[in-house]
């Protein structure tokens, strides 16, 4: 049993002793005079009033004094509470003040009353971690409050009455003064007919443990609203969830399987409504659910209902039944004990919570369908399931029930350590049924289970073979058992697993077995199935075995999971001395190597210590030495370290060899006595000494490393890749993935890649495309490489890419836009066609200016290609842009529109003549079309107007002799002309649009 449980059942019991020794100090007493009980706990001091229901009280705290208010003329005994003195409540003070009885209480200033009834006891607790004024003598005089009538007080006598525990630890938060009705005030008696005073009404509604929530959090609301004979609370869920109500102790607890704040303003704007049904409202803490108590008004029914993902909870006065309810039935065959089955579907998360009233612990499950609940309470051996409105509610007795729900039901079954299943698992294995002398019966015992010498092996494997063949078919686990722990004693883990695997095969239910997990948690672990084993061995069933914690030293420390390791430790190390020295000594190494993860360099000093009396393994012998030298290492001695590293790299033992040379080869490196490049080679050759597991994980991060360091991208990305596939969880420990991608994003986003050729950044970025990032930065990163390669003239490498981006990572305006860069390069690629086919097929409704532009003017060049020139015009149409005339000049020119030509040029030259501005080189090449126009066109005073204005900018440079023999007067033949058109063809692309078009691919 946990001590939460043990100390819960020990407040109950105390509650009960308190409440049911009242009575007999009552009769005890004269008639007139009722004895106050009182009990003491850690943080709280309890006062017991045994008193009828019918008295009207209230309860206010001013400061440090406490006041209960008696509507009735009451005399009272404190001669229990003075015998054994409360911490929280001292100092008890009695008064009369018009009929009313009034106690006064010097309390803690931090104190938080509580008050409630349990039968005919009134119960008011003090919550506090603090004390109240000490009690003495002088302050037990009796005050008058009221000038016209005289206080009348009795002495307050010791008496030897022994003062009980409470049982409730929960904190308790204040709460406000309780106000009653005037009624008329009698003398408290033990006689049944003396007259009955009407009980208090409550006005308002007490709203406790709601916390502040933000615009983020997830809230529900609830509206209230009148029903027939009754009150409607809608709960309003954004989403399906389970709902489980029922009634407790004069509260109905409504409870949702999501974690959802509470916003109580319905409640607040309907208290008319509701006053006179419910009377407070607490919410409970919980992580997995929404937990709320409502305190309501005896004699009610509960109706759940459902309109779509809301609740519905009704309080009515008629007598309601759940709509469908659910019926438990007992199954015993094939069942480990006891199991109690409730047949249900669209069962919700399973909830717990413990009642601050009594300190039980409640296993609720909500239910996603409406109305079905339990008709009535069911009470087991092992367990209890409540009466509900709404889902199942078991009250577990003891700490081995387990609950668990399944697609189609609820099973409650009883979980002991030793008998969990129909198989009967004994932890006796030798061949004969001899009690053992050991006093200590271990979880695990190698000794035991090996059955004779290891020499002995195969004689007595045969023998456990032929007792498990004389077995019946059906009952064959017994022996079976035997057999499996015989092989894990003796290091055949895989056989092991496969005769546990044949047991479960035979009995599914010992699954639940918690000696079973423990034994198959060890092979998992010896078979180096890690996750398997600390799933195995983190069985509930196993919390209180020390020796399960041992072994989960040994799974945590490697897992990595280092802290949780010397946890395991400190809990189980208390059963050490049992184990053999072998067993202790592979415990306490790993104690050892997990001291050294955190820097604990004192606790893994004292493990090796400790290990000096043992009789180790010449393994483990060198395993000592070697975290020896580590720790001698960490201390700064690193003489005496070297020497332990290079006496270990040729010990039979290769793993511990390997990592002697590793810890030498990191600490040359690191002293400078090697370069990066000769720790790559010793390193590389490491690999191949001792391979998996976390050391091969550790050399991949640190040849990463090197690798980057000296510039070799390449290498360095492939080893991460490499760790990332061969230990994937490491790998995420290590943060293999995300190194990965930083390094890709220097590469080829921050310029590191332009230390490489264009061939070989190509060939990095295809061999680790899968680290380019998602969104913009992988989109620029996708465009910089191709703008890369087009500078090189690898355009068909450089259209893949932004095929592979068009086709796949971008979408809208910046796909039409990618597009049209892959335009581009297919025209200067020589591939017009495809350029129009992409530009066609990247379409977009609606696109900004700019990128409309670009597009339309990226398809008329490929227009203007394939030598469909009036499609072309036509899709200039409109454009006054400079880039629409240059296009048009092209567009005449290759259709040999001289006219047009002629015009649409001297409209690019413009008058920059005037100024004698030097001409770039389009500018020279539109000069030189122009002149070969007009002289087409046969417009001589054209070409002398020509030369008169850039005559002086054409004597040298592009063009200048062509120019020149245009613009003279000398007349040329049809042959003379031709050349020096072919001339202008020749290198008019390269030098007008190509060239645009490249630089629109450089420098970004």
């Amino acid at each position: 049993m946990t001590f939460s449980k043990w100390r819960n059942l020990i407040g109950a019991a105390c509650l009960s002793f308190t409440i049911m020794t009242a009575p007999a100090v009552f009769a005890q007493s004269t008639a007139s005079q009722v004895v106050v009980q009182g009990a003491q706990q850690s943080n709280a001091a309890r006062l017991v009033f045994p008193l009828p229901r019918t008295i009207g009280y209230s309860v206010n705290k001013q400061g440090s004094e406490l006041t209960v208010r008696f509507e009735a003329d009451v005399e009272l005994d404190f001669s229990a509470i003075l015998a054994s003195p409360l911490q929280q409540a001292t100092n008890p003070r009695v008064s009369k003040q018009g009929g009313n009885t009034i106690v006064t209480l010097d309390v803690p200033a931090d104190a938080g009353p509580r008050d409630f009834w349990s039968g005919q006891y009134l119960v008011v607790d003090i919550y506090s971690t603090g004390a109240a004024r000490t009690q003495s003598a002088e302050n037990m005089a009796p005050s008058a409050e009221n000038a016209d009538e005289a206080a009348t007080t009795e002495p307050l006598q010791e008496s030897d009455t022994p003062s009980d525990e409470a049982s409730q630890d929960a904190e308790v938060e204040p709460i406000e003064e309780v106000s009653t009705e005037d009624a008329p005030a009698s003398p408290v008696t033990a006689d049944p007919d003396e007259p009955v005073v009407q009980p208090k009404v409550f006005s308002g509604i007490d709203i406790q443990g709601v916390t502040a929530f933000s615009p983020d959090d997830k809230v529900v609301s609830v509206s209230v609203s009148e029903v027939d004979t009754g009150i409607q609370l809608r709960f309003g869920w954004p989403e399906e969830v389970g709902a489980a109500a029922f009634e407790r102790g004069g509260y109905l607890w409504i409870v949702f399987d999501q974690p959802y704040k509470f916003d109580p303003g319905g409640l607040r704007m309907g208290q008319s409504i509701i006053k006179d049904r419910i009377r407070a409202v607490e919410l409970q803490d919980n992580s997995d659910a929404l937990v709320m108590r409502l305190g309501v008004k005896n004699g009610q029914s509960f109706v759940v209902e459902r309109d779509v993902n809301d609740w519905l909870i009704s309080l009515k006065d008629t007598p309601t039944k759940p709509r469908f309810p659910l019926e438990p039935t007992r199954q015993a065959e094939g069942v480990q004990g006891q199991q109690i089955f409730v047949p249900a579907t669209d069962i919700g998360r399973k909830i717990d919570v413990e009642d601050p009233a009594v300190g039980d612990f409640l296993v609720v499950l909500p239910m996603l369908g409406e109305g079905r609940g339990m008709a009535q309470e069911f009470s087991y051996a092992s367990s209890q399931l409540l009466e509900t409105a709404q889902g199942v509610v078991v009250m577990p007795k003891s700490d081995f029930v387990d609950v668990e729900r399944f697609r189609d039901g609820i099973a409650i079954r009883s979980a002991g350590n030793n008998i969990l299943s129909a198989t009967k698992l004994s932890r006796d294995t030798g061949l004969s049924q001899a009690a053992r002398d050991e006093q200590f019966s271990r979880l695990i015992d190698f000794d035991a289970w090996r059955i004779g010498e290891p020499w002995e092996y195969r004689k007595n494997k045969s023998r456990l073979l032929y007792e498990l063949s004389l077995q019946p078919l059906s009952d064959r686990n017994a022996a079976r058992w035997k057999l499996a722990r015989f092989y894990i004693a003796h290091g055949r883990a895989a056989e092991a697993i496969g005769v546990l695997d044949r047991m479960l095969d035979e009995d599914p239910l010992l699954a639940q077995n918690s000696e079973y997990l423990a034994v198959r948690g060890v092979a998992n672990f010896k078979q180096g199935r890690l996750e398997a084993a600390s799933v195995d061995l983190s069985n509930k069933g196993l919390e209180a075995e020390q020796d399960a914690e041992l072994w989960r030293v040994l799974v945590a420390e490697a897992l990595g999971q280092y802290d949780a390791a010397l946890e395991h430790y400190r809990r189980g190390k208390d059963v050490m001395g049992t184990y053999d020295d072998f067993d202790r000594a592979e415990i306490q190494l790993a104690v050892v190597r997990a001291a050294l993860e955190l820097d604990s360099l004192e606790l893994a000093l004292r493990e090796l210590d400790l290990l000096n009396g043992l009789d180790l393994s010449d393994e483990q012998l060198a395993e000592s030495v070697f975290q020896s030298a580590r720790i001698a290492a960490r201390q700064g001695q690193m003489d005496a370290a070297l020497a332990q590293f290079d006496d270990l790299t040729d010990v039979p033992y290769r793993w511990i060899a390997a990592r002697a040379r590793y810890a030498r080869i990191t600490q040359n490196l690191t002293n400078g006595d090697i370069t990066k490049e000769q720790a790559i080679d010793q390193l590389e050759r490491l690999r191949f000494a001792w391979r998996g597991a976390r050391f091969e994980a550790q050399l991949l991060d640190d040849l990463a490393d090197l690798y980057f360091d000296t510039e070799q991208y390449e290498l360095g990305l492939e080893v991460l890749r490499q760790g990332v596939s061969y230990f994937p969880e490491l790998a995420r420990d290590r943060q293999m993935i995300s190194r990965s991608a930083s390094m890709f994003r220097e590469l080829f986003l921050e310029g590191k890649a332009d230390v490489l050729t264009p061939i070989s950044a190509i060939s990095l970025y295809y061999k680790f495309r899968d680290l380019t990032p998602l969104g913009a930065e992988g989109d620029l990163m996708i465009r910089r490489l191709a703008d890369r390669l087009v500078s090189v003239d690898l355009l068909d490498r450089a259209a893949e890419l932004l095929e592979y981006q068009v086709r796949v990572r971008t979408e809208g305006a910046g796909r039409a836009l990618i597009a049209a860069n892959l335009a581009k390069i297919y025209i200067l690629n020589r591939q017009p066609t495809k350029a129009l086919e992409i530009m066609r097929a990247t379409r977009e409704p609606r696109l900004p200016e700019d990128i409309d532009a670009t597009r339309r003017h990226v398809e008329t060049r490929a227009l203007i290609e394939l030598s469909r020139y009036e499609e072309a015009e036509v899709l200039l149409e409109g454009d006054r842009s400079r880039e629409a005339d240059q296009l048009k000049a092209d567009i005449y020119w290759s259709s040999k529109a001289w006219s047009k030509a002629s015009a649409t040029i001297r409209q690019l030259l413009g008058d920059g003549w005037r100024r004698n501005e030097a001409l770039d080189p389009l500018e020279r090449l539109n000069l030189i079309r122009l002149t070969i126009a007009l002289t087409f066109m046969e417009d001589r005073a054209g070409l002398i107007e020509m030369r008169r204005r850039y005559g002086s900018q054409m004597r040298a440079g592009d063009f200048a002799n062509a120019f020149d023999l245009l613009t003279n007067d000398q007349e040329l033949s049809g042959r003379e002309l031709g050349a020096i058109a072919g001339q202008i063809a020749s290198v008019e692309k390269l030098q007008s649009f190509m060239r645009d078009y490249r630089s629109d691919f450089s420098g970004r």
